[in-house]
């Protein structure tokens, strides 16, 4: 092999290899922006370095992220702008031809474009339903009712064995089918949200049932939750005041920050056609763990050909959270709790659980494929000179070993959890106080609400974020 041919190999190599992976910085990057400055330098900053902190490959999240980021502001217009770009885009990646992957063949899952894992995609659905109901836009929030229907559709039909259901986006819905006059429909939405709680989880939220109960009763249909097993409420005196008065405050808070992924490197042998067997360290234990695959036959690997692996895979990395929950006072009333109505970090330990088989072998078949490519490589480039032949040998191998790259992306501006309450109110103007608070009951953050003003009728949604 020529010396000019040599040069441009290992140039292939060394791009490749250099390929940045740009989720190891995203959060140390935005995180301090967020905490010190808030969520406004946070969005200036993530507009202005779209390209080096995102890129082409996470424009899904750039716009996921805008879209959390603008709700928390109360910025539903943009927000909701935010998450149909995200939403196009994922509509797009899956009518589009999976030719544009081939990259992630050779080099690692960071040259794929970022998909949304479901957990994020139904959490999208839910934020955008509440925007168009904090603006009272009613046909909005509709449009979104049915294109999370579709989202939810097609993700059972990708897999089925996986649940890629939400109790939360059910509820929403059923609230919207209510508001829209559409009783059938809420009816069937109710009961799938407490078929959705009891397949997830959380427990299904004692206030969600108390609505539930009262639509299922006013649409004649309590036989229907009688049939899932579920203990039904004697008395739902918060869901009958608002159904008879029509008037409500609902508080929707964020509390926490999700917990963003880090890396976990795995190592073991790979026997083509046999048998696989990891080893990692377990990242929350400490503990020393083994993982065993089937090893399917890998192209240009004789059966029974053994391979020493090496690889970093995506794992959970908590944050510590100062808010656990809320508290929430009417009109200088006692104080009531909003219940948990979702636990985010559950769902991505769940969606964790469901892909660690699928990744681990997509991952070690390309670390072969590319281990085998390499060392053909080497013999190609084999030449008289000894010291050259070391350092093309080396050379090789350190590009072959940096190109793999956990792929760590993942929304970073989910809460760890949300909860909900409905306060039935007259019309007029109210005083509302959320305080969020940590685990041990310490105030964290106060929220006033002085002259909140509820005409005849209305639903006045209060979006309270407290991602710290």
């Amino acid at each position: 092999m020529s010396i000019k041919r040599l040069l441009f190999f290992a140039l292939s190599l060394s791009i490749l290899a250099g390929c940045a992976n740009k989720s190891m910085t995203r959060y140390e990057e935005l995180a301090e922006p967020l905490e010190k400055k808030g969520i406004d330098a946070t969005i200036e900053k993530m507009k202005k370095e779209q390209d080096d902190l995102y890129g082409s490959n996470s424009e899904f999240l750039y716009y996921f992220d805008l879209g959390c980021l603008n709700h928390y502001k109360r910025n539903f217009k943009e927000s909701a702008e935010n998450f149909a770009k995200a939403e196009q885009i994922y509509e797009d990646l899956y009518t589009k031809s999976v030719t544009n992957e081939a990259a992630a063949i050779v080099t690692n899952d960071n040259t794929r474009p970022y998909r949304a894992r479901p957990f994020e995609l139904l959490l999208m659905y839910e934020y955008q339903i509440l925007n168009y109901l904090a603006m009272m836009d009613i046909d909005g929030a509709m449009v979104e009712v049915r294109r999370s229907q579709i989202a939810m559709n097609s993700l059972y039909q990708k897999d089925q064995k996986k649940v890629n259901d939400n109790g939360l986006l059910r509820y929403l819905s059923a609230m919207v089918y209510e508001l829209d006059g559409s009783p059938d429909e809420a009816a069937i939405s109710y009961i799938n949200t407490v078929k959705a709680y009891k397949e997830g989880k959380l427990q299904v939220p004692g206030e969600v049932l108390e609505f539930v109960t009262e639509g299922l009763r006013s649409a004649d249909r309590e036989n229907d939750l009688v049939a899932l097993g579920t203990q039904i409420p004697a008395m739902t005196p918060k869901a009958t005041a608002i159904r008879e008065s029509g008037q409500e405050i609902v508080v929707i808070g964020y509390a926490g920050h999700s917990p963003i992924l880090g890396e976990l490197y795995m190592s073991g042998t790979f026997v083509s056609g046999g048998v696989m067997n990891l080893y990692y360290k377990d990242g929350e234990t400490g503990e020393r763990k083994t993982f065993t695959l089937v090893a399917p036959p890998v192209s240009g690997a004789g059966t029974g050909e053994s391979f020493h692996v090496g690889f970093a895979l995506p794992e959970i990395k908590k944050l510590p959270n100062k808010v656990d929950h809320f508290e929430v006072s009417l009109d200088g009333s006692p104080r009531i709790r909003p219940e948990k109505v979702m636990a985010v970090d559950e769902e991505l330990k769940q969606n964790m659980a469901d892909e660690k088989s699928s990744r681990v072998s997509r991952t070690i078949i390309r670390v072969v494929l590319r281990t085998i490519a390499a060392q053909k490589a080497k013999q190609a480039m084999k030449t008289d000179n000894i010291l050259l032949n070391l350092l093309t040998s080396i050379g090789t191998d350190v590009a072959q070993s940096q190109i793999e790259q956990a792929d760590l992306r993942i929304g970073l501006f989910m809460p760890h959890s949300l909860h909900m309450t409905r306060i039935p109110v007259s019309v007029g103007q109210h005083k509302v106080v959320v305080t969020a608070n940590g685990a041990a009951g310490n105030t964290v953050e106060i929220f006033e609400f002085d002259k909140l003003q509820v005409a005849k009728g209305q639903k006045v949604f209060l979006i309270i974020p407290s991602i710290r």
